[in-house]
């Protein structure tokens, strides 16, 4: 028959443990927080027959086996972070200085002999601690759901927990809960790293988009003017598409390689002029063409482009936040269409 137990667990590590680290500094890191542990287990050394330890190589597991004390976890917890504190001050270079990462959970779990001989634990609580764990940053403790619903109604702790809604590498869900009470130097209360919310960078401009977009400025009255022009989207496009594509390969051309012009009568024919020799293509080849190249090339830089998000337009006239990023990105640029001084 297997013996169960309620189990308490405090799952804690180093982070950031082999970062910017000796492997002699590693080895002092892992000695200090054993100290660190050793001490903070004073507390219950009344209990000391309840208590297993499980070494995981840069922290540690502490299964608490049927402790009546309710917070024990908790308060151990504390301590531990406490001593982290009190062990970097003494530390003799910052190498030999480390953050630890609390993960607590409670569980009625099995008890075992591993192979050592040694009693050991083994079931959903332990290995939702390091889960747990594995959510927090350095100097943070985040509780499981168990854990919340014991401690949360009492006084001490009404109101000192924050919850968040995480997931695994394997997509499944659970909630934890940051300890984020105001009185504990050591606690770290910021937001989770996993939990802080990811603004968007927003991509860079390629050369080609650039200098599309400055052959859409340079031309932007012209473009204007053909309004009633049902085509003028679609020719607007493969126009300034052919015009961009010659200006890269003429800003990367060399001596020994110089650049294959695409645009017709580039060097001769005015920007008017050259509309008016694509507008007499076939229809559909130019509205796919067209279509084509907003697809392959501008995906991402729909904002840089009046009403091309509502699909009004095409990628054909500039806003303002784009002419500002043409700007700023590729100053060069720019200058050339004389956009900036």
């Amino acid at each position: 028959m297997t013996n169960t137990a309620d189990v308490k667990y405090v799952f804690l590590d180093v982070v950031g443990f082999t970062k910017n680290r000796s492997v002699e500094a590693q080895s002092e890191v892992v000695d200090r927080l054993n100290n660190v542990v050793r001490q903070a287990l004073a507390i219950l050394s009344s209990h000391r027959d309840k208590i297993i330890l499980l070494p995981t190589g840069d922290g540690v597991a502490i299964a608490l086996i049927d402790l009546p004390v309710f917070d024990a976890h908790l308060a151990l917890a504390v301590q531990i972070l406490s001593g982290v504190s009190e062990a970097n001050e003494t530390a003799p270079d910052e190498m030999r200085k480390f953050a630890v990462r609390i993960g607590i959970n409670e569980n009625v779990d099995n008890l075992i002999v591993d192979v050592n001989g040694q009693r050991n634990v083994a079931g959903n609580g332990i290995s939702m601690a390091q889960r747990i764990m594995d959510q927090a940053d350095g100097g943070q403790i985040l509780a499981g759901q168990a854990v919340y619903e014991r401690l949360s109604p009492r006084e001490k702790y009404m109101r000192a927990f924050k919850r968040f809604e995480a997931s695994d590498k394997h997509g499944q869900t659970f909630s934890v809960y940051q300890y984020v009470a105001k009185d504990i130097p050591p606690l770290n209360t910021a937001t989770p790293s996993p939990f802080v919310r990811k603004v968007p960078t927003k991509p860079r401009l390629s050369k080609f988009a650039a200098y599309y977009m400055a052959h859409a400025i340079a031309n932007r009255e012209f473009l204007l003017s053909k309004r009633d022009d049902s085509m003028r989207d679609y020719v607007g496009i493969q126009l300034l598409y052919f015009l961009a594509t010659d200006s890269v390969a003429s800003a990367e051309a060399s001596v020994h390689d110089p650049p294959s012009i695409k645009t017709w009568k580039a060097a001769s024919a005015t920007f008017e002029e050259q509309y008016t020799h694509y507008r007499e293509a076939e229809f559909w080849t130019v509205c796919e063409m067209a279509d084509l190249i907003a697809e392959c090339h501008f995906n991402g830089y729909a904002e840089y482009f009046e009403d091309y998000d509502y699909g009004l337009l095409g990628p054909l006239f500039v806003t303002e936040e784009g002419a500002a990023k043409l700007k700023a990105e590729w100053p060069a640029i720019a200058r050339e269409f004389k956009l900036l001084d």
